[in-house]
């Protein structure tokens, strides 16, 4: 066996409307990188595909089906030997329809290696009338099969940039090529709890990481010259899975003896993170490169949040420090669409203030008479949903704007005005 990485991300140009012109090249590049990775002493937990998102086809009025179409097709070339992030609409302005989203369910329902996305936060604004519908896709989705499983397949993403190889927030822009992340945890995990001081826990890691970097970039390096692809970068996210001693959690809490939910633990996750960023800086960089804190994937977070060591609020702060969200996240089935939007929009916020990319995936689900969700995936744990109170929501004025946060705007004349009130265009423009 050789060492692990998580994924390799290829990022392909597909037509939609002719998939099948890609067939040849997804199967060389599915057939060849096993191979090369088998070469180079690596093998990778998935191998995962991506292309440019479909812009034109969401703005159709027969976009579910065509999208479904688009779909299935790559599923049947890739065979069940990767899996296949096909874009949902990007909201980077208000032109757009809302009613895009509708073809999200109808990809996810009639496939099984698909996942799909939609963003609804960039530099150009917040559209907080598709953070209203992606909570009502979110809430269509957790009823579309028994265990309540399909959102495993579907984020709502904020500032996300083209060439991650994390899913379902993947998307294509530029030359065919390919993005790779890296499974850190465990040796995170085993470096935090030697006996060492802070600082020297923070070096032990990032020394103990480099010839596995480096095995990585030759890896890369060979794959790039072989297939003609351009080499995007490395996602250094410390990413859990549910094996024993893969937890993110523990690895952060194990710094510094705080535990999540402790005021101290913050800091121990910063501190992460600028490593993870800092650390391997001499890398092409792609991604979140920060803490994934996603309780369905990470034993120690799931416990943490059934014995109330901490809660959403709790992971929406930590958002400001790491490369997640609120992901992964188990909720009741009887969470309303409002409710679920209300979840998504102050991740789109602190993406929109940070500038940093965020995710949100929500799985409202069923509970077994153990009251523990009953998914059946090799990357999710069982766990209790979060119960949420009535009280910490509100019922908006205006829920369905678009937000620009310019604090300059455009000259007068910019397209950039176009999508905006005709009031705000004139006292944006004089």
């Amino acid at each position: 066996m050789g060492q692990l990485i998580r994924t390799i991300t290829f990022g392909l140009n597909i037509h939609p409307e002719a998939p099948t012109h890609s067939a040849a090249r997804i199967e060389r590049l599915l057939s060849r990188c096993p191979e090369l990775l088998k070469e180079h002493g690596l093998e990778s937990r998935c191998l995962r595909l991506t292309c440019q998102p479909p812009h034109s086809m969401y703005q159709s009025t027969d976009a579910p089906v065509r999208a479904q179409t688009f779909a299935r097709t790559i599923e049947e070339i890739i065979a069940g030997r990767a899996w296949f992030c096909l874009p949902g609409p990007h909201y980077r302005t208000a032109a757009m329809p809302t009613s895009a989203m509708d073809a999200i369910p109808a990809v996810l329902s009639a496939t099984q290696n698909v996942f799909t996305h939609t963003l609804v936060s960039s530099p150009s604004g917040v559209h907080r009338g598709a953070i209203r519908k992606a909570g009502e896709v979110i809430a269509a989705l957790a009823r579309i099969d028994d265990r309540c499983q399909a959102n495993f397949r579907f984020a709502v993403i904020a500032n996300v940039q083209p060439g991650t190889p994390y899913f379902p927030a993947a998307y294509h822009d530029g030359a065919d090529g390919f993005s790779i992340a890296l499974e850190l945890s465990a040796l995170m995990n085993q470096c935090f709890l030697e006996g060492k001081l802070f600082n020297g826990k923070l070096r032990q890691f990032e020394k103990q990481a480099e010839p596995y970097i480096r095995q990585v970039l030759n890896f890369a390096e060979r794959l790039e010259a072989a297939e003609g692809l351009e080499f995007k970068g490395i996602d250094f996210s410390l990413a859990p899975f549910p094996d024993d001693g893969m937890s993110a959690v523990q690895a952060v809490e194990s710094l510094n003896n705080t535990r999540i939910g402790n005021y101290e633990f913050l800091f121990s996750l910063y501190a992460v993170n600028n490593l993870l960023r800092q650390g391997f800086a001499y890398c092409p960089q792609v991604g979140y490169n920060g803490t994934m804190l996603s309780p369905l994937e990470d034993r120690c977070l799931a416990q943490r949040l059934s014995d109330r060591a901490c809660d959403l609020k709790d992971l929406l702060l930590y958002a400001c420090v790491c490369g997640c969200g609120l992901d992964m996240v188990p909720l009741p089935l009887e969470t309303s669409p409002a409710q679920l939007a209300s979840l998504i929009e102050p991740v789109a916020a602190q993406a929109s203030k940070w500038n940093k990319p965020l995710t949100v995936r929500l799985l409202p689900s069923t509970v077994n008479a153990d009251g523990m969700t009953h998914f059946e995936h090799d990357f999710i744990v069982n766990c209790k949903p979060l119960r949420l109170k009535n009280s910490d929501f509100a019922d908006q004025i205006d829920a369905h704007s678009f937000f620009v946060p310019a604090i300059s705007g455009p000259e007068q004349g910019s397209d950039e005005l176009s999508y905006l009130p005709q009031m705000f265009q004139a006292s944006r423009a004089g």
